[in-house]
C-alpha cells in the first residue's frame, strides 16, 4: 500500500523577535493526525547568532523537514515521497558531494512544484518509464510567485509547454533520486534510465547588433540597469557573474575586471569553470562609466556590490530576473525590438560580433572565458544572413548564363 501522506510540505521559517535575548529562527509546519486532520506545530531552530543568515537556518532544518514528511506507512512499500525525504536527510546536503546552494534550491523547487504532486504517493517499484515519459511531455511552465504578484506584468501563460531543457533537468533529478533509493535498497531498479528526453533548444539564441543594444539602453530608466547592460554587452559576463561583482573586483587603474564569485538567487556560487575566473581587460569607456556609477550609487565601498539592491540596504545585489521583466524587456519593446531578449543575449551577441570582425578564435575563447573553443564556435558565435550571402558569392560563377540580347 502507498503512503497515506499525499503532499510534501516545506513548512515555513521566519525570524522572530523576543522581549529578552537575541532574535530566533522559528520553523512552523502542520502535522498530520491519525484522524486525517492537521495540527499547527512550531519549533525554535536557534538564535540569529547561531544562524546569522536565512540559508544557514534553512540548512539546519533540512533533517527536521525530512522527518516531518516521513510517511505513515501501510504495508512497508516505499513511495517517491519517502525516498525524497530519505534523500534530503542523507544526500542532498552531503558535504562530500558539495552541491551548490543554487543546485539544492533547484532540487527542492522541481520536487515541490512538479515531481511530488504527481508521483509523491506512488510506490517506487510502481513508477514506470513509459508513464514518466508521457507525463514529461505534458508539463507546462509554472509562473513564479514574484511575477504573479506584479499587476500587468508580461508572464507566460500556464499552458505554455515546459522547454525540453527543463524537462531534461526534471528527468535528471528523478534519476538521481532513484539511484539514491537503489543504492540504499529502497527499490530494485531505476526506471528513469529508460526514459527518452532530449534537451534541444526551443529557439535559436538571439543576438543583437550594437545599435539595438544602444536602443535598449536608451529606453531603460534605471541607471543601475543601464550600466549592468553595458557590462554584459562589453564583457560577455554571465548574469550570475554580473550580480556577483564587487567594487574590489574592478582594477580601475589597470582597466580590468576579475570575476571572483557568482550570485544566484540568495546564494553566492562558484564560477562555472576554472577559466571563468580569468581577468578580463575592459576599454577606457567602460572604466569611465563604472567610475561615474560608483560616484552616484549608494554603496561605493570596496566590499559593496557593484549593483547593490536598495531594498536590502545594499546587503544583496539587484535581482536581475526581476529587472529583466520590469526594465529590460519593456525597454526592448519600446525600442522596436521584437527579438526574445535575455541577459545571456548580450553574451551571445559579443561572441558573434567578435567572430564576425575576424578576431582570432583563441582571443574570442579567452574573452568569453570558455573552457573549450568548440563552445565558442558551435554555440555562441552565429553568422547573419549578410555573411551567408557573401560566402555564397564564392560559387556565384556556377549561375552565370547567357542572356538574350
Amino acid at each position: 500500500m502507498p503512503s497515506s501522506r499525499s503532499s510534501y510540505q516545506d513548512g515555513s521559517l521566519e525570524r522572530v523577535s523576543r522581549a529578552k535575548g537575541p532574535h530566533v529562527w522559528v520553523y512552523r509546519w502542520r502535522e498530520l493526525q491519525p484522524d486525517g486532520s492537521r495540527v499547527q506545530k512550531k519549533k525554535v531552530v536557534g538564535t540569529l547568532k547561531e544562524y546569522p543568515k536565512l540559508a544557514d537556518a534553512k540548512q539546519a532544518v533540512s533533517n527536521l523537514r525530512a522527518e516531518i514528511n516521513a510517511p505513515i506507512q501501510k504495508g512497508g512499500r516505499t513511495t517517491v515521497l519517502d525516498a525524497w525525504g530519505h534523500f534530503q536527510a542523507h544526500e542532498l546536503r552531503d558535504p562530500d558531494i558539495a552541491r551548490a546552494e543554487s543546485t539544492i534550491d533547484n532540487y527542492e523547487d522541481l520536487f515541490r512544484v512538479h515531481i511530488i504532486p504527481k508521483w509523491g504517493s506512488v510506490a517506487l517499484d510502481d513508477v514506470k518509464a513509459v508513464e514518466v515519459e508521457k507525463w514529461l511531455r505534458t508539463l507546462t511552465q509554472v509562473i513564479p510567485a514574484w511575477r504573479r504578484a506584479k499587476v500587468g506584468s508580461t508572464v507566460p501563460k500556464p499552458t505554455t509547454k515546459l522547454a525540453p531543457g527543463s524537462k531534461a533537468k526534471i528527468k535528471s533529478r528523478m534519476h538521481t533520486l532513484f539511484a539514491h533509493a537503489k543504492r540504499h535498497e529502497l527499490c530494485e531498479k531505476n526506471p528513469i534510465e529508460d526514459i527518452r528526453q532530449g534537451s534541444k533548444r526551443v529557439r535559436k539564441p538571439t543576438t543583437l547588433a550594437i545599435d539595438e543594444v544602444k536602443g535598449i539602453m536608451y529606453q531603460v530608466t534605471s541607471q543601475a540597469i543601464r550600466v549592468a547592460i553595458l557590462v554584459a554587452a562589453v564583457t560577455g559576463f554571465r548574469r550570475s557573474e554580473i550580480r556577483g561583482l564587487k567594487w574590489k573586483d574592478i582594477d580601475f587603474s589597470g582597466w580590468t575586471i576579475t570575476p571572483i564569485r557568482g550570485s544566484i538567487r540568495k546564494h553566492l556560487s562558484n564560477l562555472k569553470n576554472e577559466g571563468s575566473g580569468a581577468t578580463v581587460p575592459i576599454p577606457e569607456a567602460l572604466v569611465v562609466a563604472l567610475q561615474q556609477w560608483r560616484s552616484e550609487c549608494l554603496y561605493p565601498g570596496d566590499e559593496d556590490w557593484v549593483f547593490a539592491s536598495v531594498q536590502t540596504a545594499g546587503k544583496s545585489p539587484l535581482w536581475l530576473d526581476a529587472a529583466l521583466q520590469r526594465q529590460l524587456r519593456p525597454a526592448a519593446v519600446r525600442a522596436g525590438i521584437t527579438k526574445h531578449v535575455g541577459w545571456h543575449t548580450f553574451r551571445h551577441s559579443l561572441a558573434t560580433l567578435l567572430v564576425k570582425k575576424k578576431e582570432g578564435i583563441k582571443v574570442v575563447q579567452e574573452l568569453m572565458r570558455h573552457a573549450d573553443s568548440r563552445t565558442t564556435l558551435d554555440i555562441y558565435a552565429q553568422s547573419d544572413d549578410e555573411d551567408k550571402r557573401a560566402a555564397q558569392q564564392h560559387v556565384s560563377g556556377l549561375f552565370i548564363v547567357d542572356q538574350a540580347s
